[in-house]
């Protein structure tokens, strides 16, 4: 044996020994293996108390004033602007659709004349317009098959600035165009009612035109609009209408009238009319109706939500109030809604769920075992 043997020796069982204890595991990590294989379970139900925990503590936390939700509550405030900016031109001759003259006309009107003046008109929309078939009122339109019977329409001009519309509003109110008198007033800002001036027109007749009544009651005084009731899929007249002049001591002179026939432009039917002093009848607004959360609003957002229902249309009004997703903008986690966000609530676990269970027989054992 060498001197080399000597110091470190020739234990092949030794050797083999180190070797095996890099290659394979011990038997006492087997059993710690074991053990941690067992305690998944307890490790499992360990983090889903942790889970509701958290969660409750989140509950009481105050969220923070920078969070920003990913919904709100759609006001239509960009439909409101644009009503400010919008003009409701009414008995509008039905040739203004028809003839391009006419229309060049009717726009160059209503065209600001001061050189110094940036408004200017974004579009010309024509509605209430009656038709002859019962066709889509696109096909129809495209048919130009009015109503023989309907000789007007009205008008809504959108301009790019609300600054100066009421100085259009006064010069064009009543003026004659094409033989008809107009009635110009704002959309969100109409001119009010006033009772005191006004008188209730009963027994017209279902194809009346306003322009019947003008020449009727123009005698009386000076007349500051003219309005029948008419139906809002047929445009036809539901048989009354409402005068308002612009003097207290037209009433008088108006109500002399009373069971007198009416002449009128359409037919040679002469109608007598029953005229009445006017009332103001208050319309009952639901306030929650387009919302479930109405009552989450701040004063300035229930003034909004008030003007919309009385300046939008019927499709604008349908989604008021409603949830609008805010591209760009990812809803938070765990952040209390504020007044004007809808952000959705957690769902809760089941109370009597299997999982609900289990965790409540884990904290039970937990409790036992600290005893």
């Amino acid at each position: 044996m060498s001197s080399i043997d000597q110091l470190f020796g020739n234990n092949t069982t030794q050797n083999e020994s180190i070797t095996n204890l890099f290659q394979k595991p011990n038997s006492i990590e087997k059993n710690v293996i074991i053990k941690q294989d067992d305690d998944l379970e307890g490790k499992y139900f360990a983090k889903l108390a942790k889970e509701e925990e958290k969660e409750e503590d989140e509950k009481e936390t105050v969220p923070q004033s920078n969070a920003q939700s990913a919904k709100q509550i759609d006001l239509k405030q960009d439909e409101i602007d644009k009503a400010q900016r919008t003009l409701f031109i009414g008995n509008v001759p039905n040739e203004v659709i028809t003839s391009r003259d006419i229309y060049k006309h009717f726009k160059k009107m209503f065209t600001p004349k001061d050189p110094e003046s940036k408004i200017t008109i974004q579009s010309i929309r024509f509605r209430s317009i009656s038709f002859d078939e019962a066709l889509p009122r696109k096909v129809a339109f495209a048919k130009q098959s009015f109503h023989k019977d309907r000789h007007s329409v009205n008008a809504y001009i959108v301009y790019s600035s609300k600054d100066g519309l009421n100085d259009i509003i006064n010069k064009y109110n009543g003026h004659i165009f094409e033989k008809r008198h107009l009635r110009v007033d704002s959309v969100t800002h109409p001119a009010p009612h006033d009772k005191q001036r006004s008188i209730f027109v009963g027994n017209l007749d279902f194809e009346e035109d306003e322009e019947s009544l003008w020449n009727h009651f123009s005698k009386s005084g000076d007349i500051e609009y003219v309005r029948i009731v008419r139906d809002s899929k047929t445009n036809m007249g539901k048989g009354f209408a409402y005068v308002q002049f612009k003097q207290l001591e037209s009433i008088n002179k108006a109500l002399l009238l009373n069971e007198k026939p009416m002449k009128s432009i359409n037919s040679n039917k002469n109608r007598k009319l029953r005229i009445s002093r006017c009332k103001n009848i208050k319309p009952k607004y639901n306030n929650e109706s387009g919302s479930n959360s109405f009552n989450t609003l701040n004063e300035q957002q229930k003034t909004k939500f008030g003007r919309a229902k009385k300046v939008l249309n019927k499709s604008d009004r349908a989604t008021l109030g409603k949830e609008l997703t805010i591209e760009g903008i990812r809803a938070e986690k765990n952040v209390k809604a504020k007044a004007g966000s809808m952000l959705k609530k957690r769902k809760q676990r089941s109370k009597d769920g299997r999982v609900t269970k289990r965790s409540i027989a884990f904290k039970k054992k937990q409790a036992e075992k600290k005893k």
